[in-house]
């Protein structure tokens, strides 16, 4: 004859279950990490070749250093950090202040001649990594920050 089974499942069990690797929500924050940087690479800028002559040309480093660990992940949270390892990320995302020392770089406007100048003007910043949470945030339904 069938009867009433009770079973006792602790709130650690439950949270570790989604939590661990191949749980809903350790998937979903993978999912999320992989969409930041999607959004990221998509967002980033890629300078023109004229103001990278003092680089040797190159350009588009900002938007291939994308990446992210989940570090600080555990039975309890899940994280995912999203990172820029370019040498320039910090004044690509955050800009600059004037500086008053003596800088040498190319520019468009010179043709791509590397110059060397007294000071330069400052710049906003361009703030990817943000606009790339927000965009990856609003196509899971969830509030703007």
């Amino acid at each position: 004859m069938p009867g009433d089974v009770e079973v006792h499942v602790s709130d650690r069990a439950i949270i570790t279950a989604l939590n661990t690797p191949g749980g809903a929500v350790s998937n979903w924050r993978n999912e999320i990490g992989r969409e930041i940087i999607a959004n990221a690479t998509v967002m980033s800028p890629i300078n023109d070749v004229l103001n990278a002559q003092h680089r040797g040309g190159e350009v588009g480093e900002f938007s291939r250093s994308w990446g992210s660990d989940n570090v600080g992940s555990n039975g309890h949270r899940v994280r995912v950090t999203v990172y820029n390892g370019a040498p320039h990320a910090v004044y690509v995302e955050e800009g600059r202040s004037a500086s008053y020392k003596r800088q040498r770089f190319s520019w468009v406007g010179w043709g791509g001649d590397i110059r060397e100048v007294p000071s330069t003007r400052g710049r906003f910043g361009k703030h990817v990594l943000r606009r790339a949470l927000i965009a990856a945030m609003g196509s899971q339904g969830l509030g703007g920050m």
